[in-house]
């Protein structure tokens, strides 16, 4: 089983989080390019959207207990 810790915020996210504002800056053009603005948009929600779903994932793993990917459950295993 993997043991790696769950993180919120990974280095992924922070090329994404830059890409967003570049492109919000730079590349929306909804006059001359409606349809790759539009997919931008799509994408870069889906994203943010993922980041939340893992924080929420991630809450409900540390405050259940019994929850196998809890932190705690490594330790217990480790003692068994």
């Amino acid at each position: 089983m993997n043991n790696r810790s769950l993180k919120r915020w990974t280095f992924l996210d922070t090329i994404n989080a830059a890409l967003l504002i570049v492109v919000l800056l730079f590349m929306l053009d909804f006059e001359n390019n409606r349809a790759v603005s539009f997919i931008l948009l799509a994408v870069f929600a889906f994203w943010i959207t993922t980041v939340i779903l893992r924080n929420i994932f991630i809450s409900k793993i540390q405050k259940d207990p019994n929850h196998p990917m809890h932190p705690g459950q490594s330790k217990e295993r480790k003692e068994k």
